[in-house]
């Protein structure tokens, strides 16, 4: 059994590695040069390699201001997990991550 120092209770330590796992950014499209999608992939790729990626979806919002990105990705651990939510919360495009 872990030590409860070294676990986190979070959800997210029920997941099992590798796993699929879809990573949702919500952004401000008028702070974006381009693509909504494509910007939110260069995040996620800085972190993981191009072959985790499985897919990418977007939705604009109906005013138009805000597009919401999902990327289906393969984690292998943890780490992945933590740093590609950090790279999502330190751009300031993205205004909220799922």
């Amino acid at each position: 059994m872990p030590d409860s120092n070294d676990s986190v209770n979070d959800g997210f330590d029920l997941l099992e590695y590798p796993c699929r796992y879809a990573f949702k950014a919500m952004c401000q499209v008028s702070a974006i040069d381009g693509d909504a999608g494509s910007f939110v992939s260069q995040l996620v790729l800085q972190h993981l390699p191009a072959a985790a990626v499985h897919g990418v979806s977007s939705n604009l919002s109906r005013t138009g201001k805000f597009e919401s990105i999902t990327i289906t990705v393969t984690l292998s651990s943890r780490s992945e997990l933590e740093q590609v939510y950090q790279a999502l919360a330190d751009s300031k495009p993205v205004k909220m991550t799922l």
